[in-house]
């Protein structure tokens, strides 16, 4: 029987606040505190299992192109990979698990010019909620997502919008 990491770390929960309770710490369980912990983990997850959709598809995208102003890189920010980005001709994606239930991608384009100021050209916000049994499901505009979907759609975007005017 294979449980998930999230109905391991709800229990360990569990298990922690009834110890608490025993001992007269507290006087009853907390489920909004193993909420929070399974809120979490998941969005940790989410924004790895992205990095991880993106990673592989960048590699596959720049392994059929030859021109380096075509490849994309991609560069995950600290040990748990809940910040990357992927760029290319200045215009960087950022997929940010900013708070629990949260994750932001925003696709900025660096300005060259003396001002400096980047500006946004799209973002987005992929939003968690407890369903059914404190079951976590991820949405983008209502409709209930999948990691590998939305790197599709936004690498997509991301190419569209990041495509250089380099001619040969």
């Amino acid at each position: 029987m294979f449980t998930s990491d999230k109905t391991i770390k709800w229990v360990e929960n569990l298990a922690d606040q009834e110890c608490l309770i025993l001992s007269g710490e507290k006087s009853s369980l907390d489920l909004c505190n193993a909420k929070e912990e399974v809120m979490n983990n998941e969005t940790s997850f989410f924004v790895r299992s992205l990095f991880y959709y993106f990673e592989y598809l960048t590699r596959l995208f720049n392994a059929r192109v030859d021109d380096t102003f075509l490849r994309l890189k991609i560069v995950a920010q600290g040990e748990n990979f809940n910040t990357f980005t992927i760029s290319r001709n200045r215009i960087n994606l950022r997929v940010v698990g900013a708070q629990p239930g949260a994750i932001h991608l925003q696709c900025i384009r660096e300005d060259s010019g003396e001002m400096g100021i980047n500006s946004v050209v799209f973002s987005g916000l992929i939003e968690a909620r407890f369903e059914t049994f404190h079951e976590v499901k991820w949405y983008f505009l209502d409709s209930m997502i999948l990691p590998e979907q939305v790197a599709r759609h936004y690498l997509t975007e991301f190419l569209q919008v990041s495509r250089s005017n380099h001619t040969h």
